[in-house]
This record gives C-alpha cells, structure tokens and sequence, in this order.
C-alpha cells in the first residue's frame, strides 16, 4: 500500500461542513457532509488517500457524510488481489457475452445524454420532476465536471451504447462515480455487469481496491453492495478498514438495524 500522504484526523477536522439539509435516503432524517471544492489535478496517491477517508467525488466536490444523527453511510471496498467471479458473476458475463466493452476518457455525446435521461425517468418515475435540460446539466455536473482522473467503462451491442460507468483513478485506487444503463435491458443485469467489468478490468491493471462508495445496510436501493466480496468497511471513528462481516456484526450490535445512533 503506498504510503499515506495526509493524516486522517488532521485532515478531516480542517474541513468545513455543510448545514443540514433532508437526506436522499432516509426523507424522515437530516444529513450533512464535510468536503472542499478543487477544480486542478489531484496527484493520484492524494486521491488514493482521500477514497481510503472515505470521500466520494461529485462534480469538483469531494465529500464524505457527516451527519449528526446517524452513521448509516458506510464506505464500502472490494479488495482486488482476492476477488474472483462467482457462480452467478460468471452467469450475468455469459448473459452479456454478445456485448463489446470499451475504456475511454470522459467524454459527454448525444447517445450518453439520450441514455442518462431515459434512465432517471425510469428510475425516478413520479418524482423527478426536473426538465430535460435540468437533468443533463445534473449529468454534465456530476460526472464530467472535474473528472481529469478519471475514465469510462463503456457497453455497446452492435455499437448501440446500452450503459456505461465513470471510474476515479487514483494510483491503487478505483472510486466508481456513477453507472448509467438501459432499463429496457433488465434482464441483462446491466448495473452488476458494469460492477464485474469495472471490477475485473481495475484488477488486470493491477489497481488493489475497487471503492464502490456508500452502502446503506438493508437500503432497498444499496443493499445489494454487500454482495460484492471480499470486502472492507470504514471504521470512521478509527479511520481503519475492517473486514465487512467482522464490522456490521459489531455496528448493528451497537447501532441498531437503520443506523440510528451515531457512531
């Protein structure tokens, strides 16, 4: 592991943090991050050290959740060196074996835009509210705003694009931004072949952990992240990885199901 280049506690405590506002998740809390802003390229062992403190880039916002309530954000890794496929992993890549992957850099066209809209209608259909032009600069914000580090896995079907992902690339890190895919396309398990692809392609090129960013423990949309294995989870009161199994164990013993007190 490379060594750290800023301290865990030093850092986080220089670091403003938001007033509250609702939560995305749970609408009945409140939520707050701690971040900073930085438009330049960050040195790749500085981003390695900001995704092991548990931050998640938005556009040129790098965050991690603060909230004074409740601790159920939970920083979640896969460990590269002993991850293989599964049984069902070897399944969804067999169900998508007639589709072409390509790594690129960052780069917003037409067929992304027309995609990213189809997706968040599909999937916040009754609430998202926002116009067309409102939900492409959202795109535009949040995944190529200050992506200079970053690259994007691509999947096409006959050089139809059907989904891609937004991979951060520090020097033995990969932070996965945001997925996009087809949902017409649901029985192709679309969001868990972009997953394993970014997963096993991060591991051929000999990066040691893949950050799947926030896991929210019995979260009916991030749940499914504890089934990516092994991994780790942030002690945020330690600033150490532990074992997943080993750390819910202990955090549901002293948090309750739902997270509730702050740990």
């Amino acid at each position: 592991m490379a060594k750290m280049r800023l301290d865990y506690f030093t850092f986080l405590n220089s670091l403003p943090e938001t007033p509250e506002s609702e939560c995305a998740y749970y609408p009945d809390r409140n939520s707050k991050v701690k971040g900073f802003f930085y438009k330049e390229k960050i040195p790749p062992e500085i981003l390695d050290d900001l995704f092991r403190f548990g931050f998640r880039r938005s556009g040129n916002f790098f965050y991690r959740t603060n909230c004074s309530v409740c601790s159920h954000c939970l920083s979640y890794r896969v460990m590269l060196s002993d991850f293989f496929p599964s049984s069902n992993h070897k399944r969804i890549i067999k169900k998508n074996q007639d589709l072409t992957l390509q790594i690129s850099p960052p780069l917003i066209n037409d067929e992304k835009k027309n995609l990213y809209v189809k997706y968040q209608r599909s999937r916040h259909e009754g609430s998202y509210g926002e116009s067309e032009s409102e939900i492409l600069e959202n795109m535009r914000f949040q995944m190529y705003e200050g992506s200079l580090h970053s690259r994007e896995l691509l999947l096409y079907k006959n050089d139809v694009l059907l989904g891609w992902i937004l991979l951060d690339l520090g020097l033995e890190t990969v932070s996965a931004v945001y997925s996009v895919f087809d949902p017409e396309e649901r029985k192709r398990s679309l969001g868990n072949f972009l997953i394993l692809s970014s997963i096993l392609w991060a591991k051929e090129n000999s990066f040691k952990e893949f950050q799947l960013g926030l896991f929210l423990p019995g979260h009916p949309k991030m749940d499914y992240k504890k089934n990516w294995k092994p991994s780790e989870i942030l002690d945020r009161s330690s600033g150490v990885w532990k074992e997943s199994g080993a750390f819910l164990s202990d955090y549901i013993s002293e948090n309750g199901p739902n997270g509730d007190l702050v740990r």
